[in-house]
């Protein structure tokens, strides 16, 4: 990011390269490392039950049939076995060293019954193959090797005789950094767990702010709706009914669960109106008066008996379930919302979605709000000039879109923005213009 991005553009406190950093570090180092937690046991499960039937190859490993030593004739028998990569073949195989009970000569084999080519040593001139031959005098060992292609010779000489300096391993001086950074333990794991859960928040919030822009025309349709109280339902609905001569309008006790619906009842006061056609103007009638407003006749329909109607409301509350409505309403062609032609804004707007909930995005982005305000003064028409306060919001970002890296000194492997930042959001001081206008035009002067 410092290399791609323009001269100065992190040096300007932006919350949104942070925020890039942070999910970029969340997908590339906390979920592998909260994966590896997850399947631990069952990762090393796995490895055990592989450890156990190698061991168990390796233990029945044997060669078909008795091996005799080429020297003196006698048997040979077996000193090691120990896995190893075989030329030309991508999984280890299993060696078998012999040695003679009489002459001690040795003789290595694999399982199959080949006998061990030695490592294929090839030539630093030409690339050929090097013959090796080894002379043992004393406790030094020289070794000869003689390349098959071009003749070239070169020798090593090992000395057993002295003592071989042992290199201690170098301490990695970041070894319990690293672990806290990507080794979770139950604390990290939990703390991911809450941070996947925030993004996931973010990530449903953004979406609903593209579509909400994208379907505009829905979504204005939805605050047309009329919500309606009970009360004021059966205000709308008792004198249209008794209108077209169903009286007695009553609405029973409201059913309040995850959805609220409603009993009602009427007479059918018309005494020549058969029962098929009572049901079904009834039916039409709360509809279509219905049709603009949150509520809807359920769909088991209204019922009839001696001239005796009954049937359910229901109530749609949340904006899912009213956009369903408008959804179904556009479907069936009861409602056609305008589509506006897009225009171009001349300036783009400050916010990257507009229709984002703004409540929801400050509960996901900040964290500890405050509302400031600073001395100002307004220049009235009259040119005389009036005390008030230019308002503005601080806050800090959110401590689950945060990354806590324990960090190197000196090191270059977090940015220097990552390594500074102070999460503050809200403009400083310096950010409020000094001469602005207020919604009447009116100029307002910070003092």
């Amino acid at each position: 990011m410092e290399k791609k991005l323009p001269a100065n553009e992190l040096k300007q406190h932006k919350s949104g390269w942070y925020l890039q950093y942070s999910i970029f570090y969340f997908s590339m180092v906390e979920m592998p490392a909260a994966m590896r937690v997850a399947e631990r046991d069952e990762t090393i499960a796995k490895w055990m039950k592989q450890d156990q039937e190698k061991d168990q190859r390796l233990a029945e490993a044997h060669i078909a049939g008795g091996t005799y030593c080429r020297s003196c004739g006698k048997d040979m028998r077996v000193i090691d076995k120990h896995y190893m990569r075989r030329y030309g073949r991508s999984e280890d195989d299993i060696l078998l060293m012999f040695e003679c009970t009489a002459c001690n000569k040795r003789k290595a084999f694999w399982q199959d019954g080949n006998e061990w080519e030695g490592a294929q040593i090839k030539c630093d001139k030409c690339g050929g193959i090097m013959k090796s031959v080894h002379k043992t005098k004393g406790k030094v060992v020289t070794t000869t090797m003689t390349c098959t292609k071009c003749g070239h010779i070169e020798t090593d000489v090992m000395d057993f005789s002295k003592d071989l300096v042992k290199e201690e391993e170098p301490v990695d001086p970041f070894y319990a950094l690293d672990r806290k950074r990507f080794i979770f333990d139950s604390d990290m794991l939990f703390k991911f767990q809450q941070k996947a859960q925030h993004l996931e928040r973010m990530q449903k919030l953004e979406a609903g702010a593209l579509e909400r822009s994208e379907h505009a025309d829905v979504y204005d349709a939805i605050k047309d709706i009329k919500k309606l109280k009970i009360a004021q339902l059966s205000e709308l609905l008792t004198p249209i009914l008794a209108k077209k001569k169903y009286s007695e309008f009553k609405l029973g006790e409201p059913q309040l669960g995850r959805e609220v619906t409603l009993d009602f009842s009427c007479l059918d006061a018309e005494a020549d109106r058969e029962e098929y056609k009572s049901e079904k103007s009834l039916k039409k009638l709360i509809e279509k008066t219905l049709v603009d407003t949150n509520w809807r006749l359920m769909s088991d329909g209204v019922s009839y008996r001696l001239g005796y109607l009954s049937g359910r409301l229901k109530a749609y509350e949340s904006e899912e379930d009213l956009k369903k409505l408008v959804e179904q309403r556009i479907k069936n062609g009861t409602l056609i919302p305008p589509r506006p032609e897009p225009v171009q804004p001349t300036v783009q707007p400050e916010h990257k979605y507009e229709g984002m909930r703004m409540r929801e995005a400050a509960l996901v982005y900040m964290d500890k709000m405050m509302l400031g305000s600073k001395p100002a003064e307004i220049t009235l028409k009259g040119g005389r000039k009036k005390r008030t306060g230019v308002s503005y919001i601080s806050a800090e970002m959110n401590p689950l879109l945060r990354v806590f890296i324990p960090m190197r000194d000196n090191g270059d492997s977090v940015p220097e923005f990552i390594r500074n930042y102070d999460f503050k959001m809200g403009p400083g001081d310096d950010e409020i213009p000094k001469v602005g206008k207020d919604s009447l035009g009116r100029e307002i002067r910070l003092l």
